[in-house]
């Protein structure tokens, strides 16, 4: 009976030593990549450009996540249009509603990106993420010589949109009275704009019977019924977040996304269409967001996949520079300040990446899967709500220490 419970203290006094000297052998984790990469219209260069770019090559859908207002995500996007376009006909969709979309292309076609300034010049929130001077070139990249204008308007109309809009409709009106509504209700959002008076802009302030009634007026005509329908949709997305239903307006935004989204890539001529989307990052990163949605990000690796492809995530932010903010007043609705980086600098933190290892200038990839298997789930839910979705949503971070501000067009 000794020997039994002398074997059995053995085994157990082993069972408790063995990980203890395991891991003593363990080798330490290799450090984890961080790559130097330059982009531009002509496409990406340098070792980060030479992993994206074999990425590219098996990607249906790229999805470039940004913290708005940089000049670099755009940049970005310029250098990864350019490499997905050696690889056939590429879309790219924008966070801007279906006929915003169709005023930027008819823009586009007319005078590129003078085109564009021009359409949003005098209304500042217009289409604020087609309408920097950056986002704009990278529109008029998707431009084609025949006419084509391969852009996709994927989201609510903007709350500035009206400006554009009823214009819109004031062309289309099949008589005086129609006209006049039309105009009567754009006066007073250019006079809100103006006065950067947001509380009294049509998409915020006018109850379904506004809407009703300008339908009324343009009775006969499909196309400007249309147009009303998106700014009256539009108008109840934003109407939800100023009572306070976030739900609801997350809910209902995201629907209209993945509907937008479905309608242009069953409508596009190949087959399985490859686009470029460039939004903020809470849309386009894989799982269950912030906001507590499953946005376009997580529609679509599934519908790459169908097509023996996959879905690449990027995710941009600076760590220092500076960035373009909004801050309405009747000064200007815009202003430049230095970055106040939350996003990337406690992932690198976390991680254990020396931020020495990212030059004072240049920008850099560093991959997220080796970071998730360095954190593991404990790591991971260490981190802010943000962060945990960015490192399990997306599959690179490109980030810079010298960020420029986008350059405005509207103002």
């Amino acid at each position: 009976m000794r020997r039994v419970c002398a074997a059995l203290s053995g085994i157990i006094m082993l069972a408790l030593t063995t990980p203890a000297m395991a891991e003593d052998t363990v080798a330490p984790a290799p450090e984890i990549p961080v790559w130097e990469i330059s982009f531009g219209p002509d496409g990406l260069s340098g070792p980060g450009g030479d992993i994206l770019r074999a990425e590219i090559t098996r990607s249906q859908f790229v999805a470039l996540g940004e913290d708005h207002g940089f000049a670099d995500s755009p940049e970005l996007g310029r250098g990864l249009a350019a490499e997905m376009k050696k690889h056939g006909r590429t879309y790219h969709a924008v966070e801007i509603g279906s006929w915003s979309n169709k005023a930027v292309q008819q823009a586009l076609r007319t005078d590129g990106v003078t085109g564009v300034a021009n359409l949003v010049s005098g209304k500042p929130i217009a289409l604020p993420f087609v309408s920097n001077r950056e986002d704009a070139l990278l529109a008029n990249d998707f431009a084609e010589p025949e006419g084509a204008v391969d852009l996709w308007g994927i989201d609510q109309e903007f709350i500035g949109a009206p400006t554009i809009l009823l214009e819109e409709l004031k062309a289309m009106a099949p008589n005086a009275a129609a006209h006049e509504a039309a105009d009567s209700l754009l006066q007073k959002d250019l006079t809100a704009v103006a006065a950067a008076d947001q509380g009294n802009l049509l998409m915020l302030s006018a109850p379904p019977a506004t809407f009703a009634k300008l339908r009324a007026k343009f009775a006969g005509s499909p196309e400007a019924q249309d147009v009303i329908d998106s700014l009256a949709k539009s108008a109840a997305i934003y109407q939800h977040n100023n009572a306070g239903r976030y739900f609801a307006n997350n809910a209902d935004r995201i629907a209209l996304i993945h509907g937008l989204f479905l309608q242009q890539y069953h409508e596009a001529e190949e087959p399985a269409p490859r686009v470029l989307l460039k939004m903020g990052a809470y849309h386009l990163g894989r799982g269950t967001t912030p906001t507590k949605m499953f946005d376009i990000g997580s529609l679509l690796p599934g519908l790459a996949a169908a097509n023996k492809m996959q879905s690449l995530h990027i995710a941009f932010s600076g760590l220092g520079g500076e960035q373009l903010t909004m801050r309405p007043s009747p000064e200007g609705y815009t202003q430049v300040k230095a970055v106040d980086d939350k996003i990337i600098t406690p992932i690198l933190e976390a991680a254990q990446i020396d931020s020495a290892r990212i030059g004072d200038t240049g920008h850099y990839l560093i991959p997220l899967e080796p970071i998730r298997r360095k954190l593991e789930s404990k790591g991971i839910n260490a981190l802010s709500t943000f962060g945990k979705f960015v490192v399990l949503g997306f599959d690179y971070i490109v980030t810079t220490k010298a960020a420029k501000a986008a350059t405005p067009l509207g103002e």
